[in-house]
Formats: structure tokens, C-alpha cells, sequence
């Protein structure tokens, strides 16, 4: 019903920027590591591409290849971001990422046990699962969006260690945040309604489903801004539970997540009647951002299934997405610490270091950053590759769709964490243009196209300009680090 990145939608998430020198920089001046790694990625994607022209032992042995390669790779990573970080070892890194990772591991194990119990269920007509797959292709996006002001909401006090003081404003802001994102949901459901025509009693059961997700999502950012993995994990785990024991109660696994959430905020509930206002321009602004920016990673999916309708290739296409998101989430909890730890340093610098320091500070925070991206792109490209290959081993039909799905869903986890790090520097102008091109290129390419690789092909091509317009405006504005951040902060009063 859902997945593991819905409550990364922080304005600040994607924790890290880009440097330079005195001109525009390209891809091509990357320093030589990170440009070494701009050249395994697009190798990466080339073979991706030619997987279903190729030999299936030949995959099968890319696959072992990449396997092995890949553990290396991540504990490699993770080694070099504890030591970045300076707070957390390499194996806390790679557990608190296997936790970060656990909604994707339980729902992949439960969903194909409870499939048969929730496809005998109908609502007014409607097969259950129907009304729970349009739902599960929904939540992610929706998320995305409804979360988003709430980090604005507690406003520095995510960053404190308070953490009283952040429990009892989260709870002072959520109710009027949940309710002010309630008009989100008829965003979704007016389309889904226009294409499949349900009764009012399906479209009721799909509307009911995403509130219950819009409050399950919204109640894990707490925990998110605390780095609370075993929170985290306990809520998707306890959602799994109840989605295997009643699979046909469909409301009870959201309730039972929010619940867990709900524990360690006990002493603070009584601030949820509390009289803190958020502007609600500001309200509005954050949900049209996070719905144009969630729209990257997402609206595809949602576009593909209204228009191909039973011919949705469901499985073939979360397998694709499988590797974007992975990559998606090894970025946020083993890679961008890196990038927090250079800024706290920067800024430490910025008050009071001499010049020489500033600029030293400066160099690493563009190193740091352009190796973030760099290794969370071969990550994914790796991934897509492995995902592909044993797909042509085991499921040579789909291989093509599972190819393009997996390809643009690369561009399109990409265009989203470069995204993100333009928000953070406040280029949200740049970002919600970015989104709304990818959702109209989306919206036309499955109108106008025959659902299936051939509209991959050509997001594909749409989204690699939207990447590369969005990656070169990241770089330019993190040339000079401490000139962006200064600027970030004034602007924020």
C-alpha cells in the first residue's frame, strides 16, 4: 500500500550541494574520482540497455559480477561515510540502512502471500485489490506532497536536541496540516474517477485508503527528522503484520503503524488542540512543491495504470522501480550524513575561521558532494543492471519493459535527489518548473502513445534533458558554497 521513501520529502532532503570554480561546470570537469564514477554510471546504463540483445549466461554471469561488486561497493561506502560523518561506524551505517529499508522488504514478502485473500474481497462492485493497487500507486506521490509542510512546520526545531520541544510542536502543527492536505487526496481521486468509473463505494474505500496513508506518512516524519530507524522499522513492520493476519480489513494496517508512532509521543498529545498557526500560503506552497516534485518519481507509475488499465504489467514494473529505490535510500542514509557534517563544518568556518580555512571548507564540501551524487548514480545504474539481467534469465518477456521502466526510473530517482538539493539552496522555482514538465511529458506521452516501452523510450529522452537542465543549475548555484548557504539563511527570515 505504500513504499519506503514516503516520508523523505523534507525541503531540505537530498543533504548535499555542489561547488566549482569560476565558470559553469559540467559533468565533464568533475575532479577525476567522481568523473571516474560519471563513466562506470553511463557504461552501466549502456549495458542496461543492450540486456535484451544479449546471451542469458551472459547475464546470468553479469548478474554474479554486479553482486559481488555491489556488497564491495556499499561497504565501501558506508566505511567512507562513517568516516565523513564522524558519528556513526560503518556497520551502524549498513544497519540503520537494512532498517531505513525494511518497508520494502516486508511488503515485497506479504503482498504476494495476501494477494489471493484481498482479489476474493469487493467493494460496490470494485475487486479489493484493484481499489489496493490504485492506492499503493497513489500514496507514494501523495506523500510526498502532504509531508512536506510539516518540516516547515516544527521549523528549526528538527535540527535541535530538544527533543521534547520537537514532539510537542509536531504535535501542536500536525492536526491543521493533515486537514490542510485533505484537498491533496481529491487530486488524485477526481482522475481516478474520470478513468475507471467506480461506484461511489469504491471510490469511497480508495479516497478512505489514502487519508489512512496521508495520517500513516505524515506520523513517521517525526521519526524521520530524528533518525529514529527502529522507530521507523517498528511502524512498517506492524503494518505488515496486521496486512497479513486481515489482509481484507484494509484500513487496519495504516492504523496499526500510526499507532506505534503514536507511543512515544504519549506525553505530547495533548498539544495536538494546541493554538500554533502555520501560514497557509506557506501550506499551500509546500503541497504544490511537493506534488510537482514527488510527480518525478512517481506520476508514471499512476499514469501507466489508468491508461493501460489490465494491461498494467504490475509486477515487471515495481521490479524495475526496485533499484531506483534502493538507490534513493542508500543516498539518504548512508550518503548525505556526509553532506551535514560538511555543512555544520562550513558553517563553523563561515563564523569564525580565517579565509584559508573558509576555502579549504568550501573544497571539501564540493568534493563531498559531487562524489554523493556520483556514487548514488552508480548505485542505481548497478542496481538497474543486476534487476534486468536476471530478469532476461528468468522472465525473458518482460525483459524490455523491465529495461525502459528501469532505465528512466533511474533519470527519474536522479532529476528527484538533484531536485532536492535545489530546494534546499531555494531555487524552488527551477524545481516545480522541472516537475511540471516531467508530469506534462508523462501525462502526453501515455495519451498519445501505446502504453508500454515505447512511452519509456521517450520519457527517457525527455527526462535526460529535464536531468541535465536541473544538474547543471544545482552545480552553478553550489560553485561557491558559503556564498549559497548565507544566502539560504537569510532568505529563510
Amino acid at each position: 500500500m505504500a513504499t519506503s521513501d514516503v516520508v523523505d520529502a523534507r525541503p531540505d532532503a537530498g543533504g548535499s550541494k555542489k561547488t566549482g570554480g569560476n565558470g559553469p561546470r559540467t559533468m565533464v570537469e568533475l575532479p577525476r574520482r567522481s568523473g571516474r564514477l560519471v563513466a562506470l554510471t553511463a557504461a552501466l546504463l549502456a549495458a542496461t540497455l543492450l540486456v535484451p540483445w544479449i546471451d542469458s549466461q551472459l547475464a546470468l554471469g553479469a548478474v554474479a559480477v554486479l553482486a559481488v561488486g555491489v556488497v564491495v561497493a556499499l561497504g565501501r561506502t558506508a566505511r567512507r561515510a562513517a568516516r565523513a560523518s564522524r558519528r556513526r561506524g560503518g556497520l551502524r551505517l549498513s544497519w540503520e540502512l537494512l532498517l531505513h529499508l525494511s518497508p520494502v522488504a516486508l511488503l515485497t514478502l506479504v503482498f504476494p502471500v495476501v494477494s489471493d485473500r484481498i482479489g476474493s474481497v469487493q467493494v460496490d462492485g470494485v475487486g479489493l485489490g484493484t481499489i489496493v493497487l490504485t492506492a499503493s500507486l497513489t500514496v507514494p506521490w501523495l506523500s510526498q506532497a502532504v509531508c512536506m509542510p510539516l518540516y516547515r512546520g516544527v521549523g528549526s526545531l528538527a535540527e535541535g536536541a530538544d527533543v521534547d520541544a520537537l514532539r510537542a510542536r509536531f504535535c501542536a502543527v500536525w492536526p491543521q496540516l493533515a486537514v490542510r492536505g485533505l484537498p491533496v487526496v481529491a487530486v488524485f481521486a477526481v482522475p481516478v474517477q474520470l478513468v475507471l468509473g467506480w461506484p461511489l463505494g469504491a471510490l469511497g474505500a480508495y479516497v478512505a485508503m489514502c487519508v489512512l496513508q496521508l495520517l500513516f506518512a505524515q506520523s513517521l516524519v517525526l521519526s524521520n527528522m530524528q533518525g529514529h530507524r527502529w522507530s521507523w522499522a517498528a511502524a512498517w513492520a506492524a503494518y505488515a503484520l496486521v496486512l497479513l493476519l486481515v489482509p481484507q480489513l484494509w484500513a487496519l494496517p495504516p492504523l496499526a503503524g500510526l499507532l506505534t508512532q503514536l507511543v512515544p509521543m504519549r506525553r505530547h498529545l495533548r498539544h495536538l488542540r494546541g493554538a500554533v498557526v502555520v501560514d497557509p500560503r506557506d501550506v499551500r506552497a509546500d503541497l504544490l512543491r511537493g506534488l510537482l516534485v514527488g510527480a518525478v518519481l512517481w506520476a508514471d507509475k499512476l499514469v501507466f495504470f489508468l491508461a493501460a488499465g489490465r494491461g498494467f504489467a504490475v509486477d515487471t514494473v515495481f521490479l524495475a522501480l526496485l533499484p531506483a529505490v534502493l538507490a534513493y535510500n542508500v543516498y539518504f542514509v548512508v550518503l548525505a550524513p556526509a553532506f551535514d557534517t560538511a555543512v555544520t563544518a562550513l558553517r563553523t568556518a563561515m563564523e569564525s575561521a580565517p579565509l584559508h580555512q573558509l576555502t579549504r571548507h568550501s573544497r571539501s564540501m564540493a568534493d563531498v558532494v559531487r562524489d554523493c551524487i556520483a556514487r548514488t548514480a552508480v548505485a542505481g545504474a548497478a542496481l538497474g543492471l543486476a534487476c534486468a539481467s536476471l530478469v532476461a534469465v528468468f522472465e525473458p518477456r518482460a525483459v524490455h519493459l523491465t529495461v525502459a521502466v528501469g532505465v528512466a526510473s533511474w533519470l527519474f530517482m536522479m532529476t528527484t535527489v538533484v531536485c532536492y538539493k535545489l530546494d534546499y539552496v531555494g531555487r524552488r522555482v527551477i524545481v516545480q518548473v522541472v516537475g511540471a514538465l516531467h508530469l506534462a511529458a508523462t501525462v502526453v506521452a501515455f495519451v498519445v502513445l501505446p502504453s508500454g516501452p515505447i512511452v519509456y523510450a521517450v520519457l527517457i529522452g525527455v527526462e535526460s534533458l529535464l536531468l541535465a537542465v536541473a544538474l547543471r543549475s544545482c552545480l552553478d548555484h553550489w560553485r561557491r558554497p558559503e556564498y549559497t548557504l548565507f544566502w539560504r539563511h537569510a532568505t529563510a527570515w
